[in-house]
């Protein structure tokens, strides 16, 4: 599915107006999963943001499960 140059030129803007360097999370990338996703991009920074401070389910940092 192609993203508009328009939404593109609206991601970059969203993220220099957070700080984030738009060389570690690209504009267009950003634009295509928010598109995809169908949420705007405050919700899909806030996905984001919870996926890294809480890491995932299948992360291989978690305590294994163990039932007494």
């Amino acid at each position: 599915m192609a993203v508009k140059a328009e939404t593109i030129r609206q991601a970059k803007k969203y993220l220099e107006n957070k700080n984030l360097s738009i060389k570690v999370v690209k504009p267009r990338l950003f634009a295509k999963v928010s598109q995809e996703m169908g949420s705007s991009f405050d919700d899909l920074l806030e996905t984001i943001q919870k996926e890294l401070e809480n890491g995932t389910a299948d992360s291989s940092n978690q305590k294994t499960d163990q039932r007494l």
